[in-house]
């Protein structure tokens, strides 16, 4: 029995304090929600193989974006009309609800109306935020609510004393929204003298903030305010279906006993319980008396929201059968099932608390480990999650990316925060994510190599709630040796295979700062020979934070390593990205540069060691002694922190195709995000890693994300217009990428684009687009239009600007309108199936089929439903273009 107390009196006190949290939470909420963007990203991508090919090629196309506009709006409920007595206070209960998607501020207006008998004095507006139906605190003049939440209000006014029987008094309560809301803003309140009975009625919870299956007491409070005693009283509370009354569990009236069984309750009250509606009838109510019923009921709600309830009433005022019955009505008494965010990352779709690790097939070097991961949201409230990598072991080069699960759309963010992100999902639902890790394409083991990636899902609703699932992958050994010795250049310190460090300390230290460039970081080059002795062989590049190379992790500070090829026998000037050396014969030797990417994040001034290994995959011996296959070079980096964070944006990076001798644009966006014009000294500095290809960067006039006669070229910022980029000025840049050799097929050339400030170097931002060389020339481009009234047809020009959407006048969402085109500019037909592939993106559902007149098939969910869209061409003619169309309207909120 004593343990039974002991449980009671700790889940009292449990429940006290979660009511507390909640109660602060929410006001936190109240806050991350006025500030959340719904945005409505969307990519398509292309499946294809050439000829003579089984490997899957990938295109994408252009990201469109659709932001949400805040829609105002607001529900003010609801008139009354009471009976009153001459000289009395009299209450009229109002509920106040922001029925939009933004935070809006409500002031309050009382005024007499015109053409009655009286003005009621002394009105006030009070708020009643326990819903009990009596004033709290004193009396306000506007109230600020967050979208979806509503409060209690109560007008109190005094009538006149010299007002007489049948008399008639009328207050408007009008609310005015500071963003101009549209919905009901006005009640009318009404008030009848009487000089005969006048009765007061409220409802109550025993408390406001509840939990599926509490036990909640109900207080029904009754008052004659008259001289007068009433007649007959029929007091009727029809609960909630998600209440469910408990019989013989404390019922009274006035503290006296009840029952729901007829003849068991005492004499001047009959109560009866029928079908979750509660009834009880007063014989009578004496004057000037008051008095209470109370019961309990049982909280049947797992999904959080609130649970309204009213008290109904009528009675006779005036002890006569012959006239008519008063009818009232009580306060809106509210529960507040509170909301729990909750989440679970696992690798199964029947069991939301599985946390077994996901295994993925053993891959070879150049393999790409495949994981199907599960973000469940177990709270009681519709959440979105964003997807992040926790922690890996992965090694440097590693490309980790999330896909719906047809494994080729990607997933994109939905609240302009720049993480993936599930999009919104509702209580108890899962979302399958498809997760491909793909090794850098030069990493080998001597032994297998199991790597483990801990993938984060986080609530938007709580950034408290995280779930991590970890999915592991492993690695075949490829058996390795030779004979190499790794150096600094020019310095020619670390001579000597196996020579790893200069007696515990690095053998070269340099020193850099900190960028504000987020993306690319600033960069320092470490120039290293390697020297190889024996059979030809080529040596992988690798860099990592230890000596331990069995267990690789960026150093301390670093966000990247890549290497490249020297030119002109120095790192002044780089070449190709590389993962390997070329094929070195005896005695040979070749100078690449280790390019160090600092991370712009870095908060303290700190030196970190770097770890270089150079590895060959052609030989093995088990004696590296005699013929090692690798050696490691131990340096060291000095990083000073400017702890800057990123103002400019520059996005997206793409990958495109090029016929020989062809060009391709790429569409990107420059964003200043600070309140100030960016102007001066800052270029935009160009590079392609090979020289068969040049890029020049345009100013996009127009803004129509297509290369016109009148777009521009830019070296700077000073070519723009007004010669600045304006304080939160969006803008379009086109890089035009031309192939300017005919002989180059499957080349690869990436073209790097650098906003630097040439008075320190420091990249504000970056991109690279990636260029293939292929006779088959595909280009995917994506764009939107608006349909605002939803008839099918675009009421604007196609665009890959962003644009904002809203709701229609009958309160649905708006339409969007996707024309996704492919286009091959090359000169060779491709005879092999081209797919579409496609998603309806965050908060939208189908709206317009697809159409695809050359498809020989288009699949697409059910019109009101969400899923993926794809249509299928047979075959695509050299210089054809074809499209695909479709249609979503936004369900957002």
């Amino acid at each position: 029995m004593n343990i039974i107390k002991t449980f009671i009196r700790f889940r009292r006190q449990a429940i006290f304090l979660i009511q507390l949290v909640v109660a602060v939470f929410m006001i936190q909420q109240a806050s991350f929600a006025a500030s959340t963007q719904q945005i409505i990203s969307n990519m398509a991508v292309g499946e294809y193989s050439e000829e003579g090919s089984t490997v899957v090629q990938v295109s994408r196309s252009n990201l469109v974006q659709t932001t949400v506009l805040p829609v105002y709006s607001v529900n003010l409920t609801a008139n009354n009309i009471k009976n009153v007595l001459a000289g009395q206070k009299v209450y009229f209960n109002h509920t106040l609800s922001n029925t939009g998607n933004d935070t809006d501020q409500y002031n309050f207006t009382v005024s007499n109306n015109t053409g009655n008998n009286y003005n009621l004095n002394d009105f006030s507006v009070f708020l009643d935020q326990n819903h009990d139906g009596i004033p709290d605190g004193i009396p306000i003049t506007s109230y600020s609510l967050s979208a979806g939440e509503s409060v209690g209000l109560i007008v109190v006014a005094t009538v006149p004393a010299n007002a007489t029987v049948g008399q008639k008094g009328a207050l408007s309560l009008n609310i005015s929204s500071s963003k101009q809301a549209i919905g009901t803003t006005t009640n009318i309140d009404t008030s009848t003298v009487t000089n005969q009975s006048a009765l007061l009625i409220r409802k109550k919870f025993s408390q406001s903030l509840v939990a599926n299956g509490d036990i909640v007491t109900v207080r029904l409070d009754y008052q004659n305010l008259s001289n007068t005693a009433t007649g007959i009283v029929t007091l009727t509370d029809t609960l909630d279906p998600s209440l469910e009354y408990q019989s013989s569990n404390g019922e009274n009236w006035n503290g006296l006993a009840l029952s729901s069984s007829v003849g068991s309750n005492p004499a001047g009250i009959n109560y009866r319980v029928n079908s979750n509606v509660v009834t009880a009838v007063l014989d009578r109510i004496a004057a000037n008396s008051s008095g209470y019923i109370e019961f309990k009921v049982k909280v049947n709600k797992t999904s959080a929201g609130i649970v309204n309830n009213t008290l109904n009433v009528q009675y006779d005022h005036d002890n006569n059968s012959a006239t008519a019955n008063i009818s009232d009505v009580s306060n809106t008494a509210s529960l507040n099932i509170a909301p729990i965010y909750a989440v679970k990352m696992n690798g199964n779709s029947n069991d939301s608390g599985n946390s077994n690790n996901v295994t993925a097939q053993p891959i070879t070097q150049g393999g790409v480990l495949s994981f199907t991961n599960y973000i469940w949201n177990t709270g009681n409230i519709t959440d979105r999650f964003n997807l992040t990598v926790a922690q890996s072991n992965l090694p440097v080069g590693s490309q980790i990316d999330f896909y719906r699960i047809d494994g080729v759309t990607p997933l994109l963010d939905s609240n302009g925060d720049g993480i993936p992100d599930t999009g919104e999902l509702l209580s108890g639902s899962y979302l399958p994510v498809i997760v491909k890790v793909r090794l850098p394409s030069d990493y080998t083991v001597t032994a297998d190599s199991t790597f483990n990636i801990n993938l984060q899902a986080q609530s938007l609703g709580d950034t408290t709630k995280k779930s991590i699932v970890t999915d592991q992958g492993t690695l075949r050994a490829t058996t390795t040796s030779q004979l190499v010795d790794l150096v600094n250049s020019p310095e020619n310190n670390g001579l000597g295979n196996g020579n790893v460090d200069n007696v515990g300390y690095a053998w070269k230290t340099l020193e850099t700062t900190t960028s504000v460039d987020a993306v690319a970081g600033s960069q320092i080059v470490f120039p290293l020979t390697v020297k190889h002795t024996g059979i030809g062989t080529e040596y992988l590049l690798s860099a990592n934070a230890t000596n331990d190379f069995t267990h690789l992790a960026l150093p301390i500070g670093i966000q990247a390593i890549h290497f490249y090829i020297a030119q002109n026998n120095g790192c002044d000037r780089l070449g190709a990205e590389i993962g390997k050396t070329r094929y070195l014969n005896d005695g040979e030797s070749q100078l690449v540069c280790a390019v160090v990417t600092v991370n712009p994040s870095n908060q303290n001034n700190i030196t970190t060691p770097i770890y270089f290994r150079v590895l060959s995959p052609s030989f093995v011996s088990g004696n590296n002694t005699s013929n090692p296959s690798q050696d490691i070079l131990k340096n060291a980096i000095t990083i000073r922190s400017l702890n800057a964070v990123s103002q400019v944006e520059m996005m997206p990076s793409s990958r495109g195709q090029v016929s020989p001798l062809g060009t391709v644009i790429y569409n990107h966006t420059l964003i200043n995000n600070t309140d100030i014009d960016l102007t001066g000294n800052y270029s935009f500095i160009l590079n392609d890693d090979q020289n068969t290809f040049k890029s020049t960067l345009f100013y996009d006039v127009n803004g129509n994300g297509v290369f016109d006669a009148g777009d521009i070229v830019v070296r700077s910022i000073s070519d723009l217009p007004k010669g600045k980029l304006a304080a939160h000025q969006r803008i379009n840049l086109l890089l035009q990428v031309k192939n300017v050799v005919g002989n180059n097929i499957s080349q690869t050339n990436s073209s790097m684009v650098k906003l630097t400030n040439l008075a320190n170097n420091e990249i504000l931002a970056s991109i690279t687009d990636v260029t293939v060389v292929n006779s088959i020339q595909l280009k995917l481009t994506k764009q939107q239009a608006r349909d605002f009234d939803c008839n099918g047809s675009a009421d604007e020009p196609y665009t890959t600007n962003s644009l904002t959407i809203g709701k229609q006048n009958n309160g649905e969402g708006q339409c969007v309108l996707y024309k996704i085109s492919l286009t091959n500019t090359g000169s060779t037909n491709l005879e092999k199936p081209f797919t579409f592939r496609d998603m309806t993106p965050a908060y939208t559902v189908l709206f317009q089929q697809p159409s695809c007149i050359a498809c020989s098939r288009t699949t697409a969910p059910e019109v009101g439903q969400s899923g993926a869209i794809t249509g299928t061409l047979n075959r695509v003619v050299a210089n054809q273009s074809y499209d695909l169309n479709f249609g979503v309207r936004y369900v957002g909120q």
